[in-house]
């Protein structure tokens, strides 16, 4: 009797992997998949100064950015690579003297922090760390990693507005402040790229979002884990699944930023209703009513 034949097992790599990311995010949702394509030639554009509207915008925001930035301490810059999406999406949305409630998932250095700071001049910014290290990545700026916390303090404190710092687990953080009833008018999320972590600081971080809000969920494509469903791309696919008509896709590439176009509201349906009274309490009410007063 020959032996029973099993499948071979898929060896992923990580050009792979984004493959395998840019099909669940876009390849099933035609809308996305077009943002992939435009939006990326849009930004070329912008960058080549071809579109020179958004290009002045752009150059405005980037020198100012760098002003500040230049006096801070940055071992790491893989925030600058989004400095263009943002600029173009922002501009749509926002203008740069509104008074926004934004909540930073994941702050590190808090480059990202001082770009927030800087294109928003009135923005009160809520930023949700550990300032602990992550296991994604290993800080190494300096030999203490104690100093991260203390390189954030100073790198925001060269921008303008009001930071508050929430210092834990987002997986903690963001359910307090959800029974604080905070809202926010923009949200980054960037902070585990672990599936499970991901998808519930994005379902929280969407309730947290205000209508006409735009969250923006970063390394979508980043191949982080081995195995493809623990990584931000299942996670992000599986929101879109849950929340389909609730968002207007604005920018689609290495991250994912979205419009909330609305709130529900579900109240129960008429068929469910609320348990009978016990019959005993019933009596207990109609016999007090027929007392004389």
């Amino acid at each position: 009797m020959p032996a029973p034949t099993t499948m071979p097992k898929t060896r992923w790599t990580p050009r792979t992997l984004t493959f395998l990311f840019i099909w669940w995010i876009g390849g099933l949702r035609p809308s996305i998949l077009r943002f992939f394509v435009l939006g990326n030639l849009r930004n070329n554009l912008i960058k080549r100064g071809i579109l020179r509207g958004p290009a002045k915008h752009l150059a405005e925001v980037r020198a100012d950015f760098e002003r500040r930035a230049a006096g801070g301490q940055f071992q790491e810059h893989w925030f600058d690579r989004n400095i263009i999406p943002w600029c173009a999406t922002f501009a749509k949305a926002f203008g740069r003297a509104d008074s926004l409630r934004i909540l930073e998932i994941g702050s590190w250095e808090g480059r990202s922090t001082l770009f927030f700071l800087t294109y928003f001049k009135h923005a009160d910014l809520t930023a949700v760390d550990t300032w602990a290290g992550s296991e994604e990545w290993e800080y190494h700026a300096t030999g203490d990693l104690s100093d991260l916390e203390a390189r954030f303090d100073h790198n925001v404190g060269l921008g303008g507005g009001t930071v508050t710092k929430r210092k834990g687990s987002s997986l903690e953080v963001l359910p307090q402040l959800l029974s604080e009833n905070q809202t926010f008018d923009l949200i980054y999320v960037d902070g585990s790229h672990f599936a499970d972590d991901a998808l519930t600081d994005a379902i929280n971080a969407w309730r947290l979002l205000r209508p006409q809000g735009i969250i923006i969920f970063d390394d979508v494509m980043w191949p982080a884990y081995a195995r493809p469903r623990a990584n931000t791309a299942w996670a992000i696919h599986q929101f879109l699944k849950f929340h389909p008509g609730e968002y207007k896709v604005l920018h689609a590439a290495y991250q994912v930023i979205l419009e909330k176009k609305t709130d529900f509201d579900d109240p129960l349906a008429e068929w469910v209703h609320r348990p009978a009274v016990p019959t005993s309490i019933r009596e207990s009410a109609a016999d007090a009513q027929r007392l004389p007063g």
